[in-house]
């Protein structure tokens, strides 16, 4: 009988280990966002992050130039504009983003990733907690936008215009 005993605690106790190593999984994914958020520059909505250039700051129309036009959001003002230019760029809460979404408690430090290339642009979710979507539907990889679609990041959602 004492032979049996010390295999079950030793599968209980490896049980209840794995059980730790999963609610740990778990929790510091769901938070792990919040950690690579740095809190060491205000964020004013409206202004461009450092370092970013006058690229990505909200601006008025430009004809030629496409941009991302700000629909519906809690934390930017109706038809603010963000042009974007050809290569990377980055939305999300981090303040290194090209489009910084401060305050967006659904919007991740590195949310998505908008690239042009060859006239065409594409949307790529980086890895986010909820999700980028195109027209409603949740992108899977890079996903071709095209001139009137919207895009949903966060509690954000833009139209594209070209």
């Amino acid at each position: 009988m004492l032979e049996l005993q010390v295999p079950l605690l030793a599968a209980k106790a490896l049980l209840l280990l794995l059980l730790f190593a999963f609610i740990y999984a778990v929790v510091s994914r769901g938070i792990g966002d919040l950690r690579k958020i740095p809190d060491d520059e205000p964020y004013v909505p409206g202004q461009e992050p450092e370092g970013r250039g006058a690229a990505y700051a909200p601006r008025g129309p430009a004809p030629g130039n496409p941009e991302l036009v700000v629909e519906d959001s809690e934390i930017l003002a109706p038809q603010t504009r963000f042009e974007l230019r050809d290569g990377e760029t980055t939305v999300g809460r981090s303040s290194q983003s090209n489009i910084v979404l401060k305050s967006d408690d659904y919007a991740s430090g590195s949310h998505a990733q908008l690239t042009r290339h060859g006239g065409l642009l594409y949307v790529e979710d980086l890895g986010s907690t909820n999700g980028t979507f195109v027209n409603g539907r949740k992108t899977v990889g890079a996903t071709p936008v095209r001139d009137g679609d919207t895009v949903r990041i966060g509690s954000t959602t833009f139209r594209y215009e070209e």
